[in-house]
């Protein structure tokens, strides 16, 4: 009996080893890198636009008034309370200077017939300054003084904090940027910097850098390139567009979603092998489910963007965006980064 135990062990043994060998083939097959993501807004954002009332800009504002309802898409999506006011880039004048503008200072999810009180609020006129300054505008609106006085109840501690600048000149703010940008964030204190950020409709190219637009030899057309606003938005995670666009309306969509903290965009912490990736989606008091590029409601597609260095790698849901407090969960093995067949 002996050799047939021995024998018997000897065929345990094998097929253990042949188990823990094919665990280990399973799960070499799995994607080797996780990152987890999360759809949850804030429940509150205070919005400041800072717009320019310079003898240039009467184009521009009456484009921007138009916008109230793309830019407020988002918020209503998610239901975010909002206050949206708006202040000039005149600091030279005290009755302007740092206040907010309109009988209604401040519009909010309940303000009666909000698209013309938006509109009032922001058409604030050409005679403003020719020396804009929309970096101390706004500092002056948000400290101590506006606080507690004429803007009183407009920045509240548990909300997260937009500005955006809408000119179509440099900032002549006294200051380095990055006192403003300590400032603001310091409005938020000790909380994740997100809390805070800047979007730039200014003089910018296509591609979000400073950039002389339009006709500037004209002083009532174009814009020069905004190398202060743009530095504000590119260091805080806002959205720098080119106020030389002919129409402002997927601008100001586009700065609505970016405002509101909704995504429809996650990047990939390493360069992906396209062919790997897999996308779970958890809506909330819903189970996990693996969604496909062509998934019908959710689809999505992977971006290669930048070159060199400068290379990202993102997921982007093409149509409907994850819904509010779902979890994302994207897997995938390391590769290089290039797209399938060469494509976006």
């Amino acid at each position: 009996m002996k050799p047939i135990t021995r024998w018997a062990a000897g065929l345990a043994a094998l097929a253990a080893l042949l188990a823990t060998t094919a665990c280990q083939d399973y799960a070499l097959t799995r994607p080797e890198m996780t990152d987890v993501f999360f759809q949850d807004p804030p429940s509150a954002v205070d919005i400041l636009l800072i717009v320019d009332n310079s003898c240039s800009m009467m184009d521009e504002q009456t484009k921007l008034s138009a916008g109230f309802q793309e830019f407020v898409t988002y918020f209503e999506f998610a239901d975010v309370d909002y206050h949206i006011g708006v202040v000039t880039t005149d600091t030279a004048d005290p009755n302007q200077s740092g206040r907010l503008r309109g009988n209604t200072k401040w519009i909010e999810p309940g303000t009666a017939d909000a698209a013309t009180v938006f509109q009032q609020n922001v058409m604030v006129g050409t005679n403003g300054s020719g020396s804009e300054k929309g970096l101390d505008a706004a500092r002056k609106a948000l400290g101590p003084e506006m606080v507690n006085g004429h803007n009183a109840g407009f920045l509240r501690e548990d909300a997260y904090l937009s500005l955006i600048f809408v000119s179509d000149e440099e900032d002549y703010s006294s200051e380095p940027v990055a006192n403003y940008i300590n400032f603001f964030w310091s409005l938020k204190g000790e909380r994740e910097r997100g809390s805070f950020n800047a979007s730039s409709l200014v003089g910018a190219d296509e591609g979000g850098q400073p950039a002389d637009c339009g006709d500037t030899g004209d002083p009532y057309s174009g814009a020069n390139a905004a190398h202060r606003y743009v530095d504000v938005a590119a260091q805080t995670g806002g959205v720098i567009r080119s106020i030389c666009a002919d129409d402002f309306t997927p601008i100001i969509t586009e700065m609505g979603l970016n405002t509101s903290r909704l995504t429809d965009r996650f990047q990939l912490s390493k360069a992906p092998d396209p062919h790997s990736i897999e996308v779970e989606l958890t809506p909330p008091d819903e189970e996990m489910r693996m969604i496909e590029a062509g998934d019908a409601d959710h689809p999505w597609e992977y971006r290669l963007e930048g070159e060199g260095e400068e290379e990202t790698y993102w997921i982007v849901f093409v149509g409907q965006m994850p819904p509010v407090n779902s979890k994302i969960v994207i897997r995938y093995d390391r590769g290089d980064g290039a797209p399938v067949d060469g494509g976006e």
